[in-house]
């Protein structure tokens, strides 16, 4: 008979606890080992950076090969007039020793002739642009490498090709404004004036105005008063002001702290995609912003010329003349400061030097130490040089003020350059050149003329769609119609543009949610924008009851189907048109505007698409997601597919915009049909949406459809035994940040499988959804000081009060709740005594809103209050909602509140609400605890049921797990410090066992009684606060505390196997920086580049794993741990014995273990340890400890105290730079008595354990430091408990103990690569789990 185990699961991003028990909460044993452990791995990181490294390399490489094809197409006639010209080219980086034979090539770097040198040609040409208008203006004939020199730089900075048109139909001005204000008035309701197009024009070019100043002028010239605060915050973006992301968009919420404010100037694009990340859909606005700036940009840089080599020569005299003016003056009224302005190079000093980027030392160029821009050297001249002091120079004073002063050709606003402006100056220069150059008229054997070719090397792209065009590439899809070479001018000719894109389509999409191996629909496309509206729109409630199906509909047809945007505002004047009385406040299940829209239906309903279906609608949809960035080929598709559309139509419709995918099918919300038991007859997701008032969430869970639609979702995900476990989580659509805790966990779960025979009856599961990198937050009381300044006449004592009072002691959430309500209780409006509500006996409790017998919910902004003990206790206690007297005196309060920001709106929902929580609402928030609904989870979820359809997985919340442990008789029981050491993932993947299982016993299993309980008053009544205090049947034993002493015991065991998951490092070769000569590890190039004490090279060359090396040193064999840097990989892998030879220079060396992963577990001794890295170019090795610190549960507590105290203290510093938070030793619980012990018990750990082997000498070094420690201030003591805690812990982490007088980094461990004579050196070769283990002697 197969026995009955529970397996328990807390997954994380960069661990797995995990513990294995009986149906009695007993840890069972195999080997003799408890089966509970951890599993531990460095967090998987996204593509993102990889990305962009990727795409930057693959631009500079085009970039080369477009400029080597110039140069072939050139180079017959180039050799003719001078043989060398290229050589000298290539050469033009190396040092003239290294050249080709100088008396050949010459010594200069372009023209080296008799009469004509490089000398002579910037003495003509200053810059390139200044031969560019020259080859333009002047039809003479002109030398063939001069007009090389002139192609080769407009086809290396070809311009962006953000427009997909002829450069007549770049957009103007009242195109991109036009478009601006058209988008505010549909999706915000934003009136911008469109009369004065010229005025505006004009000022957002004008070349002397300031920012501020143009601001000012279009804001007078629009009639848009300051007040009004969103125009107000779009045209300050416009002019390219930093302006807050809030005021734009009128949303509170987007104060983000790292992204409160925006501006559109250098830095943007480097924020772009966070900004999209942040805003969403809504990015589509700054966008269009930043159309109107750009626009405004190029005209400064064109200034009003047709070439822009005209425009960069103009701006290039002017920056002469500029220059002139100031040193006249600076020479005439500032003698003593000309050094400094114009010849000193001095980091941070934002001078010419500094500016311009240039300086002269004894005569040649120098280096520059740093450098600024126009802004920065502008208000160094202003500090510099005071007020004026010559009206003759008041035009130069007025640039610098403005920030416009000397501008220079190359700027970040050249990035605004369309390629179309760079295309008509390249045909203007060949047009002249073909006159004089014959050679550009030859064709070749197709037809296609020289002066053809090099257009089409300009105006080539690869399209994204087609993607690499090699065909080795197991990523490639290109499809070829001939076998010959790829150029731009025969790229059309050889590849099959249309099947590469078929394929590219097929690539691309990804993956249903609920469907894995169902296509995803585009975010725009009907069904799912219509999924979203519904979805959200079914939330809606009036005075806490859900609206009408009929009304829902009418709201959806009358308002979505005709209003890009769906505002609070509309949906209440639509329902006052309809007869319905209520107050402003009572709708709730929305939050502000509607979030969703049906964009696209309405893009689509114009007349002149009327001759398209539904079904082509959608079909146009997804081609222009996916070619919506190529023009002509969406453009190419739409005529071929639609013959019934004009040419106007299909113009039309490839300006619509549509980006990004949605998360689910078609099949998902069209094609899953459950009997809906009400009608009897067949129904889906969508038309559940339509016909209910239910969400999604709501519908897959109903038992109002048979079967359920999860359970018809789980039917239809059949389980595929061909693909091995890691090709099915590499399947899975989920973040890469997930995927390797995922599969770790399979791994773990086929281990105990493989154990005890048979899978367990039930599998425990808390997994974590990613959030990113966690933000900083704004302090409370920043937060609440700008709150209170708007009702500060009102309340000018609680202001002061508020402006008093420490960052630090506003932690504490009584007084933080005591400010948001004005200092009175919520309920009956009595005045707070502060110095009471601080004291040790409060007359006040922090109370629940929804009762937490009944709902956990503990947040602080929805849920807790501030109020009256003898008010909870006599009054409300365990009811809900709140008495009507209480509701009716202090809903006007409680409204004053909402409006000025100082709670939230479903915090005030709560208050005013007047009807009970409903069966649905106490389902919901059950269900909440033991379903989860993450994309990862719902992962996960589905491979479960899927491999083991008998196992019942239940998904606990972490919430549920911290107040088990939080419960008064378990706090000291069951605390744990996540300092000390990691542990505590194996001790909650126990507790998700215990809580999970009673939970999932109570409420999925006898869910009606309990319901009934939570509702019922007097004896009968349930409390969700003493769950632990029943017997539950199958989960919990209350009598004589048979379980808890079970659980608590157990707790206190660390019995706890630990492994960490190995893996050969992959990814970046070494540090991107080029090092100066005579510093690098890797020369920069092979060949003549290659000596890096001539040329520098690359630092901190990357090892992808070890080779154990056994080798002849002097007179004896010895065993080395060698490093294989992943850049020479390939060439070990070649020969390992020949490379060991030659490239580490070792003699007759002999390969032991060819492979020696990162965090590979090796026993020095005894001591278990990780390999974690190369020191010293890999004479020494580098290993984080491979055993877990052990403390007393007392000891673990008062660390975790010390923690709490270190953190609150390092964020009061962050927020108020203050440095002097003391330890409250009453409320801490923190002394210097007992840091002293702890300072003893850890050098104990260090020089007498375990961890002696490699930890001694520094416990040694500490112990002579016990003297300075003890002297130490208790915060102070504090800072180097924590900091001692990081050497012992297994992460690598080094301790800063500068404090005690050691370093900042200590605690290295590291061992001499050579192993032999170290003792007993072993690998230890571990299992997932560790339940099975062998060892490799690496000695013999």
């Amino acid at each position: 008979m197969e026995k009955e185990y529970y397996l328990g699961l807390d997954i994380g991003t960069d661990s797995i606890g995990w513990a294995v028990t009986d149906t009695n909460y007993k840890i069972l044993k195999f080997n003799g080992n408890s089966m509970w452990g951890i599993r531990l791995f460095d967090e998987s990181q996204t593509a993102e950076d990889r990305r962009t490294y990727r795409t930057s390399r693959r631009r500079i490489q085009r970039r080369r090969e477009r400029l080597a094809l110039l140069e072939m197409l050139f180079n017959e006639e180039i050799s003719k007039v001078d043989p060398a010209f290229f050589i000298r080219l290539k050469e033009s980086n190396l040092l003239i020793e290294d050249r080709e034979d100088i008396n050949k090539t010459g010594k200069y770097t372009v023209f080296n002739d008799k009469d004509y040198n490089d000398k002579d040609f910037h003495k003509k040409f200053p810059t390139v642009y200044h031969l560019r208008k020259e080859l333009i203006k002047n039809k003479e004939p002109h030398d063939i490498r001069l007009v090389f020199v002139a192609l080769h730089h407009i086809i290396k900075k070809r311009g962006h090709f953000l427009f997909d048109t002829d450069v007549s139909d770049i957009p103007r001005f009242e195109e991109v404004y036009k478009d601006l204000t058209d988008y505010l008035s549909d999706n915000y309701e934003i009136d911008f004036p469109c009369d004065k197009l010229n005025e505006c024009q004009e000022i957002l070019k004008s070349k002397k105005e300031s920012k501020t100043a143009k601001f000012n002028a279009l804001s007078a010239e629009l009639g848009i008063d300051k007040k009004e605060k969103q125009k107000s915050a779009v045209l300050s973006l416009m002019c390219g002001l930093t302006t807050k992301i809030c005021d734009i968009f009128d949303d509170e919420l987007l104060k983000d702290p790292e992204l409160e404010k925006i501006t559109l100037n250098n830095s943007f694009d480097e924020k772009a995609s966070d900004y999209e990340a942040l805003l969403g859909e809504r990015y589509e606005l700054i966008e269009k912003i930043k159309a109107v700036y750009d626009w405004s940009v190029l005209a400064d840089v064109l200034n009003g010329e047709k070439y822009i080599s005209y425009a960069k020569v103009k701006i290039y005299e002017e920056h002469k003349e500029y220059l002139r003016q100031l040193k006249t003056y600076v020479r005439k009224y500032f003698p003593e400061k000309y050094k400094d302005i114009f010849r000193k190079s001095k980091d941070k000093l934002n001078n010419y030097v500094a500016y311009s980027g240039h300086v002269k030392t004894n005569g040649k160029t120098g280096v520059v130490e740093g450098r600024c821009n126009e802004e920065d050297f502008c208000a160094f001249l202003r500090k510099e040089l005071g007020e004026i002091k010559d009206e003759s120079y008041a035009d130069m004073w007025s640039r610098i003020k403005n920030n416009v002063f000397m501008p220079k050709q190359s700027s970040a606003n050249n990035g605004v350059i369309p390629m179309q402006v760079n295309r008509i100056e390249l045909k203007a220069i060949l047009d002249n050149a073909k006159e004089y150059l014959p050679f550009l008229n030859n064709k070749d054997e197709n037809g296609i003329s020289v002066y053809d070719k090099i257009l089409s090397l300009f105006d080539f792209r690869i399209p994204y769609y087609v993607g690499p065009l090699n065909t080795h590439s197991k990523r490639a899809w290109l499809c070829r119609k001939e076998g010959e070479k790829i150029y731009p001018w025969n790229f059309e000719k050889i590849v099959d543009v249309d099947s590469s894109a078929q394929k590219f389509i097929e690539n691309l999409t990804s993956k249903c949610t609920y469907l894995p191996d169902k296509d995803v629909i585009p975010k725009n496309s009907l069904l799912y924008t219509k999924y979203m509206v519904l979805n959200e729109l079914n939330n809606l409630k009036i005075d806490s009851q859900k609206i009408d199906v009929q009304l829902k509909q009418d709201i959806f047809n009358d308002l979505f189907k005709k209003h890009y945007k769906v505002t609070n505002k509309r949906l209440r004047d639509y329902l006052t048109s309809k007869g319905l009385e209520f107050d402003s406040d009572s709708i709730s299940g929305i939050d502000g505007d509607f979030k969703s829209s049906l964009k696209s239906f309405i893009d689509f309903e114009k007349s002149e698409f009327s001759s398209l279906s539904d079904g082509d609608k959608e079909d146009i949809i997804h081609s222009i997601t996916i070619f919506g960035d190529d023009k002509k080929l969406l453009k190419k598709r739409l005529k071929e597919k639609y013959k019934n559309i004009d040419e106007k139509t299909v113009s039309k419709i490839s300006k619509l915009k549509y980006s990004g995918w949605s998360g689910l099918s078609r099949e998902f919300l069209k094609e899953i049909e459950c009997i809906n038991k009400e009608t009897g007859e067949l129904t889906n997701i969508i038309s559940a949406l339509w016909d209910t008032n239910d969400n999604l969430n709501q519908i897959l869970y109903s038992d109002n459809y048979s079967p359920t639609f999860i359970e018809k979702i789980n039917e239809m995900n059949s389980f595929d035994n061909e693909k091995t476990l890691k090709e099915i989580v590499d399947d899975l659509y989920v973040s890469p940040k997930v995927k390797r805790p995922i599969y770790q966990s399979l791994q773990i779960i086929k281990e105990i499988e493989k154990i005890e025979k048979c899978p367990p009856k039930k599998i425990f599961v808390e997994v974590p959804r990613y959030t990113g990198e966690k933000k900083r937050t704004n302090s409370r009381k920043a937060q609440l000081l700008k709150l209170y300044k708007k009702i500060k006449s009102e309340y000018g004592e609680l202001y002061d009060q508020l402006d008093g009072t420490d960052e630090e002691k506003l932690r504490s959430d009584k007084l933080y709740l005591y400010f948001t309500q004005l200092g009175e209780c919520i309920y009956t409006g009595e005045k707070i005594d502060l110095d009471d509500l601080m004291g040790n006996n409060s007359l006040y409790d922090i109370d629940h809103i929804f009762p937490q017998s009944k709902i956990k919910d503990d947040s602080i902004l929805n849920n807790r209050v501030l109020s009256l003990k003898k008010f909870n206790g006599a009054v409300k206690g365990d009811h809900y909602p709140l008495p009507s007297k209480t509701r009716e005196g202090r809903r006007a309060f409680w409204k004053k509140l909402l409006e000025n920001n100082l709670i939230t709106k479903t915090k005030y929902e709560r208050l005013i609400r007047n009807t009970e929580l409903t069966d649905e609402e106490l389902t919901g928030f059950i269900s909440r605890q033991i379903v989860e609904t993450g994309q990862s989870t719902k992962a996960v979820a589905k491979l479960l049921e899927m491999m083991y359809p008998n196992t019942e997985t239940v998904y606990v919340k972490a919430g549920i797990v911290s107040d088990f442990r939080d419960r008064d008789y378990n706090k000291d029981k069951m605390s744990k410090s996540r300092d000390v050491n990691d542990l505590h993932h194996a001790k909650d993947a126990y507790l998700n066992i215990v809580v999970g299982n009673v939970y999932n016993e109570k409420f999925t299993h006898d869910r009606a009684n309990f319901i009934k309980g939570l509702k019922a008053d007097g004896k009968d009544s349930k409390s969700l606060n003493k769950i632990f205090d029943y017997d539950i049947k199958g989960a919990w034993v209350a009598k004589n505390n048979e379980s808890l002493n079970q659980v608590i015991n157990t707790m206190n065991k660390n019995n706890i196997l630990y492994t960490r998951y190995s893996y050969k490092q992959q990814g970046e070769l070494f540090k991107a920086n080029i090092l100066k000569k005579g510093k690098g590890q890797i020369p920069i190039k092979s060949g003549k580049r290659s000596d890096i004490s001539k040329y520098g090279g690359y630092d901190k060359a990357k090892s992808a794993y070890f080779a154990l090396v056994e080798y002849d040193d002097k007179k004896n064999r010895v065993r080395k741990f060698v490093p294989i840097d992943i850049v020479k990989e390939k060439s070990y892998l070649l020969d390992p014995v020949k490379f060991m030879e030659n490239e580490m220079n070792l003699k007759n060396p002999k390969i032991v273990l060819p492979c020696i992963k990162y965090n590979s577990c090796i026993s020095l001794n005894g001591f278990r340890m990780h390999l974690s890295g190369k020191n010293s170019g890999g004479r020494q090795i580098q290993f984080r400890p491979g055993v877990q610190l052990v403390l007393s549960p007392e000891q673990g507590r008062y660390i975790k105290r010390i923690s709490k105290f270190c953190e609150r203290q390092s964020f009061c510093e962050r927020q108020s730079k203050k440095t002097d938070i003391k330890v409250d030793k009453e409320h801490d619980k923190i002394s210097k008595e007992e840091n002293i012990e702890i300072f003893d018990v850890l050098i104990h750990k260090m020089t007498n354990t375990i961890f002696k082997e490699k930890f001694k000498d520094f416990g040694s070094k500490l112990s002579l430091k016990r003297d300075i420690f003890v002297e130490l201030e208790c915060e102070k003591q504090c800072k180097v408990i924590r900091e001692m805690l990081k050497i012992l812990h297994n992460d690598a982490r080094l301790g800063d103990l500068t404090l005690i007088g050691e370093s900042t980094n200590f605690g290295t461990i590291l061992t001499n690569s050579k192993i032999s004579g170290l003792g007993s050196v072993k690998l230890i070769n571990q299992s997932v789990t560790g339940l099975f283990e062998s060892e490799t002697d690496l000695l013999k």
